[in-house]
C-alpha cells in the first residue's frame, strides 16, 4: 500500500512539475518566435548583434540612467528584434527625461502603430512631426484621418 501511494504521489507530482518546464518553454519560444518571424529581412548574426547591443545598453543604463539617449538606442534595438513593448517602455522613458527628443515620439508612434493606429499612436506621430520629424507627415496624414480634428486641437503648432 504504501508502495503504491508513493508510486502515485511521484507520477503526480511528476506530472505538476514537466506541465511547468512545457509552459516556460511555450514563453521561451513565444519570444524566439517573435523575435525571429518579425522581421525575416535580417540574418541571425544581426539578431545576436542587436542583442549583444542590449546587454550593452542595460549595463551603460545601470551605471547612468537619466541619459534619454541610451532608452532611446535600447528601444531602437528592441523594436528591431519585434519586441514592441518593451521599445514602447523605452521610449516613455526617454521622453520622460527628454520632452523634445523628436525621434522617441516617432519610433514609439511606430511601434505603437504595428498594433493598430490608435489615437496614441498618432498623437506620437503628430508630435513627432511638429518638432522636425518631415517623415511623420505622409504616415500621419494617410494613416490617422480618424483622429485628425482632436490632435490638431491639442497640438495646434505643426507643420503641415
Amino acid at each position: 500500500m504504501r508502495f503504491y501511494l508513493l508510486n502515485v504521489l511521484l507520477f503526480l507530482f511528476g506530472d505538476l512539475f514537466s506541465q511547468k518546464s512545457v509552459i516556460d518553454s511555450a514563453i521561451d519560444s513565444a519570444d524566439v518566435k517573435i523575435e525571429k518571424y518579425f522581421n525575416t529581412a535580417i540574418s541571425d548574426s544581426l539578431r545576436m548583434h542587436y542583442k549583444a547591443q542590449i546587454i550593452h545598453m542595460d549595463k551603460y543604463i545601470a551605471k547612468d540612467s537619466l541619459n534619454p539617449k541610451a532608452f532611446l538606442q535600447r528601444g531602437i534595438y528592441h523594436g528591431q528584434l519585434g519586441f514592441q513593448v518593451e521599445a514602447i517602455a523605452d521610449y516613455d522613458q526617454s521622453i520622460a527625461l527628454d520632452s523634445s527628443g523628436s525621434v522617441a515620439y516617432f519610433n514609439r508612434g511606430l511601434a505603437k502603430a504595428r498594433f493598430r493606429y490608435t489615437y496614441d499612436a498618432c498623437f506620437d506621430l503628430k508630435k513627432a512631426l511638429s518638432l522636425g520629424i518631415e517623415a511623420a507627415q505622409n504616415i500621419y496624414k494617410s494613416c490617422c484621418s480618424l483622429y485628425h480634428s482632436e490632435i490638431d486641437k491639442m497640438i495646434p503648432n505643426q507643420k503641415q
